[in-house]
């Protein structure tokens, strides 16, 4: 009567016998820690995000290319006197969504290959392209020169998604993983808001000669940062996962970061498993290693497809949330609207809320969570969508789209801050939480096993879903006029705020091991989004057992000693 067994952190532990040893190891454990400051040991995951960070501020800048170059080469603004290439409405469409047709291809690929490379020398290696596109925009003498590059920026944008995700997510602490994640968002965006401001102060070719230069940097960058931990452990390269970890943690010594080891060859000796071994609960997996065909089978599990459905849907309604659609023709939409500022000058506004939101997003994260985030942002963009339509339908005349010539706009110019207001708020909060969360989520949900291939193929879906969203916005405002795609995007946008209220869990504050349990878990509801933190819950209940224990022994024990000793 007087031992409970009790299980913490998946162990069957006695808790009778074993409670001054808990102590002994807790109070070692404190110590080690003890060992760097916190800023110490969060340093260097900075740092080695920071170099990674470097990707996608040159993702960034490829994907606001075709805003700068659009109205250049179509003659709206800032066109060169001695540029030669033109844009018809047709070519300007293919030239803004070409690359996303493209960037599947680099996302399977770069999910196929890297297991075998691993994240660091992939995103090295994925540079290559960008730097041979950067160079082929400014000398580029044709329309097919210009489509070639686009694809290499393409290409090189979709390889380099599936490396970033997962080396974000397995090098970081998951206390402020969300925050060095959502950094992504941030990178991006100072991409987008320097191509636009280069686009203005500039000719589109020399703001590519510029691009050029931020690869380059990045492939520097990455060669001192180390691999993850988790890749060198699935390769039985356990020395050097162990040197990795120590290097993330502070530059510590082993003893420091002992039991974080301990648990991710755990972690990473469960995920190994085939589907057989986790049935019969084998302690090591005798089978020959998954194929690439396997793979793919395994990605049919609920475990991988309940949260592929999840982000991927989130995708879907963030392409149609208005922003990504648009973006390639936000000179000729300001334009159209008639906004009091120069359209160059409101692109790059737009820019920079959206590298401030981003900031917002990162510094509010670990607070509010991914989840509030999201609601917030979703519910924020449908209505700017939908008020920026209303003010449409009022002011314009029918059929009225961006891609008419209007000479004269002084008919709506007086009234012309309304919509530049909304369309700045459909910039911020686009940015806070619309496109940034998935992208965080997508580092997080899926199971280490099939994590590289699963976020690869999610990352080709959703630029599938970025190419048929721009490819068919000349379409769309050509058939519905430029108010109608805009009432289309609001109402999207109200559908994605019901789907990410209902079904959308928080990930926030939960490890990675958290996270796989809870889409494991095959009894789940959909709306069920409560993720148990899996080390603090066990561990409270494993306490509560032991007070309820200890409460039934003293039942009739008056022995004052006896009681005061107990406690």
């Amino acid at each position: 009567m007087g031992k409970t067994a009790y299980t913490i952190n998946g162990s069957t532990t006695n808790g009778a016998t074993n409670g001054r040893d808990d102590k002994k190891v807790q109070h070692e454990d404190d110590k080690q820690r003890q060992e760097v400051s916190t800023f110490r040991r969060i340093l260097p995951q900075i740092l080695a995000s920071t170099a990674k960070n470097f990707l996608l501020l040159d993702l960034g800048m490829a994907v606001a290319f075709p805003t700068i170059v659009i109205p250049a080469l179509r003659g709206i603004k800032n066109r060169a006197p001695d540029e030669f290439l033109h844009f018809t409405p047709q070519q300007a469409s293919w030239f803004g969504s070409i690359a996303y047709i493209c960037q599947p291809v680099g996302s399977v690929l770069s999910g196929i290959i890297l297991e075998p490379l691993g994240r660091k020398r992939s995103m090295i290696l994925v540079n290559i392209p960008h730097i041979i596109g950067w160079f082929m925009l400014h000398f580029a003498g044709s329309l097919e020169e210009m489509y070639t590059a686009a694809i290499l920026l393409g290409l090189g944008v979709g390889f380099m998604e599936a490396p970033i995700v997962t080396y974000v997510g397995e090098i970081c602490q998951p206390s402020i993983r969300g925050i060095l994640t959502s950094c992504a968002g941030v990178a991006v965006m100072l991409g987008f808001f320097m191509v636009y401001l280069l686009g203005t102060v500039t000719t589109w070719r020399t703001t590519a000669a510029i691009c050029a230069a931020i690869p380059i940097a990045t492939m520097i960058a990455i060669c001192f940062v180390p691999e993850t931990p988790m890749w060198l452990l699935s390769k039985n390269r356990a020395d050097d996962a162990l040197k990795s970890l120590q290097w993330l943690r502070g530059w510590v010594s082993p003893k420091a970061v002992e039991q974080e080891f301990q648990e991710m060859k755990r972690y990473s000796l469960h995920s190994a498993k085939c589907a057989i071994c986790e049935k019969t609960g084998a302690t090591t997996c005798q089978h020959p290693p998954l194929t690439e065909w396997t793979k793919l089978k395994e990605l049919t599990r609920k475990r991988n497809m309940r949260p592929f459905v999840l982000v991927m849907l989130f995708f879907v309604f963030g392409q149609l949330s208005g922003l990504t659609g648009m973006r390639p023709y936000l000179v000729q939409i300001f334009q159209a609207y008639g906004v009091p500022l120069d359209a160059n000058w409101a692109t790059v506004s737009t820019g920079l809320l959206g590298l401030i939101a981003n900031i917002v997003c990162m510094v509010s994260i670990k607070f509010v969570g991914k989840r509030r985030l999201a609601i917030t942002s979703m519910t924020v963009t449908a209505l700017s969508c939908i008020s920026l339509s209303i003010y449409a339908f009022n002011t314009f005349p029918p059929g009225w789209t961006s891609f008419d010539n209007h000479p004269g706009t002084s008919h709506i110019t007086s009234l012309g801050y309304i919509p530049m207001v909304l369309f700045f708020m459909l910039a911020f909060f686009t940015s806070v939480g619309v496109l940034p969360v998935p992208w965080i989520l997508l580092s997080e949900v899926f199971p280490f096993r099939n994590r590289s291939l699963a976020c690869g193929i999610t990352a080709a879906l959703h630029y599938v879903m970025s190419f048929v969203t721009t490819k068919t916005y000349f379409n769309l405002e050509s058939a519905f006029s430029l108010p109608g795609v805009i009432l289309f995007y609001g109402v999207m946008g109200l559908i994605g705020l019901g789907f990410v209220y209902f079904f959308l869990p928080e990930t926030e504050k939960r490890t990675l091991e958290d996270i796989e349990l809870y889409f494991s878990d095959n009894k789940r509801k959909l709306t069920d989004i409560y993720i148990p933190r899996r080390n603090r819950d066990e561990e409270m209940v494993a306490v509560v057992s032991k007070l309820a224990e200890k409460a039934i022994e003293k039942q009739g024990i008056d022995n004052a000693v006896f009681t005061e000793g107990d406690k």
